[in-house]
């Protein structure tokens, strides 16, 4: 396992569960054979054969000085993955949505392959409405690999999807103890060499993004971290999650980005922080300075390493201290520019690097230890909220034969910061999940709403 990825494991507390969620809308009607929860079960049962992630378990040892390995679960069993939940008739959205908040409140048991997906019935047996309501963890896949393997299990018809050979002969494989104490001795002993090595790169990362700065023009720098003001969803976190969803037309957003310049990512930035922004208002708790988005980077394409996740960051600012959504989309659009290239200036595998070298069971201890001591109502704000935007598949899906209608992901929450919000784009959409602490932001959908109608005004504003 590499570090990043292991990275994921540590992090994991009582309160701060590291998993990504989605809710995945499906209509039925179009499976030929008709709907029935025993044929889905069974149908993805065979289709996990082709999907590694989802076949392995962690093995670890106390005696471990490196990072745990996958290995293979030769007791896999479907029904500890895949399971149901019917809310009969007078199921609405409001109650599916409470539901899936109670999911994603709950951790993965650590000793199975570490995802699930329930089914979510509603209506009556005739008609139903089917939800999926999956639930992978980050250590497995980061945002692109998730759409990597939804476009494996899924079709562009509704028929079986096609499966990729290679991938249904790849076995994870297994490891013993003996084997992974050795392992973790050299990673250890490689250590102190690689931390010389990495030492001058990261103390020079000033001074690098100072040069970034200057080849952008001299634009406004990317904010930087524990640089965010306090806001009433910026404190430590509890383990009880609440979720929303909006969507937005994608034709709409390029529209905007035609006539005002900029990018998809430009709109979605600007959107949530006037969403933000109009909920912090009506709490009485707008601050004086802007809010500080962080915003995952995919290395995928510049990064060869093994590990599930290929990601960096970059800081974002909101523009939540201007009041005009036009000036605000502009200044977001502008500090882009400047912040991207800084990000691009930084090597893509420093952070893999170290994570590499990360103590992983002081890391676990440490966590817990700032957990219980409530440290992040005491330091400085590092970020405000995670906004993440995926690129998924521009053509309608299906799944086992259901046509997929909408996905709308929501990523894991970290102390300090109890609000997410990521898209992912599909079928014309862009859907949107937004996931929140429910004692810091007990009413997540009114974000939501928030989103649409600062999208809603933006393109009124822009001309569309």
């Amino acid at each position: 396992m590499t570090g990043l990825d292991a990275s994921f494991l540590y992090l994991e507390t009582a309160e701060q569960m590291m998993v990504i969620n989605g809710v995945v809308h499906l209509d039925v009607s179009t499976i030929e054979e008709g709907y029935s929860f025993e044929r889905l079960r069974s149908g993805l049962a065979r289709r996990v054969k082709a999907i590694p992630p989802f076949r392995r378990k962690v093995h670890d040892s106390r005696w471990n000085l490196g990072h745990p390995a996958w290995v293979e679960d030769y007791d896999f069993d479907i029904g500890n993955h895949v399971r149901r939940i019917e809310l009969g008739p007078g199921g609405a959205e409001d109650e599916l949505l409470a539901t899936c908040g109670r999911l994603a409140s709950t951790p993965l048991d650590p000793s199975l392959p570490l995802w699930q997906v329930w089914i979510i019935e509603r209506g009556g047996p005739d008609a139903p409405t089917v939800t999926a309501f999956c639930r992978v963890h980050h250590s497995l896949i980061d945002g692109i690999l998730a759409a990597e393997l939804l476009a494996t299990l899924a079709a562009t018809d509704a028929s079986t999807p096609a499966q990729d050979p290679d991938l249904v002969r790849t076995h994870v494989g297994r490891a013993n103890s003996l084997q992974l104490i050795a392992g973790g001795a050299r990673d250890l002993l490689g250590r102190p060499l690689a931390f010389l090595r990495l030492l001058p790169e990261t103390l020079s990362v000033p001074a690098v993004m100072t040069r970034a700065r200057g080849r952008a023009g001299r634009g406004e720098s990317m904010p930087a971290p524990f640089t965010a003001p306090r806001t009433i969803f910026n404190h430590s976190l509890t383990p009880h999650r609440a979720v929303a969803t909006a969507s937005l037309d994608l034709d709409a957003v390029k529209s905007v980005t035609r006539r005002l310049g900029g990018t998809v990512n430009d709109v979605l930035l600007a959107v949530i922080g006037g969403a933000v922004r109009s909920y912090l208002e009506a709490n009485g708790d707008v601050p004086a300075s802007s809010l500080v988005a962080v915003v995952p980077v995919s290395t995928r394409e510049d990064l060869v390493t093994t590990g599930a996740n290929q990601v960096s960051a970059m800081f974002a600012s909101l523009a939540t201290d201007v009041d005009d959504p036009i000036e605000r989309y502009h200044r977001i659009s502008s500090a882009a520019v400047t912040a991207k290239r800084q990000a691009a200036s930084l090597r893509p595998a420093l952070l893999d690097d170290w994570g590499r070298m990360s103590p992983g069971r002081l890391l676990a201890v440490g966590m817990r230890a700032y957990e219980s001591l409530r440290l992040a109502d005491l330091h400085p704000v590092v970020y405000n909220l995670i906004i993440s935007n995926v690129p998924g598949p521009r053509t309608p899906l299906y799944f086992l034969g259901a046509r997929i209608t909408h996905i709308h992901p929501f990523g894991p929450l970290l102390h300090g910061a109890g609000l997410s919000v990521t898209g992912v784009s599909i079928d014309g959409r862009i859907d949107l999940g937004v996931i929140s602490c429910e004692h810091l932001v007990p009413d997540p959908d009114v974000v939501a709403r928030g989103i649409e109608s600062a999208f809603a005004e933006l393109v009124e504003l822009s001309g569309h």
